[in-house]
């Protein structure tokens, strides 16, 4: 083997690899940019093995506190 396709291969190695980190780079940027629509990329390898899951009623029990929360602040800000 020659040295010319020898240099030839790494470089383009090189610029591949950092195309692909380029192109990477800008999706998360973008799919940044737009997270308000889209939810954001999550590069997660790995998972929980027991997953949890919580009952609708018990979600809707804690927004209502939230928001009963939020309103007793905003009310008790203004009287004093």
């Amino acid at each position: 083997m020659d040295i010319q396709p020898a240099v030839n291969f790494l470089i383009g190695s090189i610029l591949f690899s950092i195309g692909i980190i380029v192109v990477s780079m800008m999706i998360v940027v973008v799919n940044n940019l737009f997270s308000k629509y889209w939810k954001p990329i999550k590069w997660q390898v790995f998972q929980e093995k027991e997953f949890t899951f919580v009952e609708p009623e018990y979600i809707d029990e804690l927004k209502r506190n939230l928001a009963k929360q939020s309103t007793e602040k905003k009310y008790s800000s203004k009287q004093s």
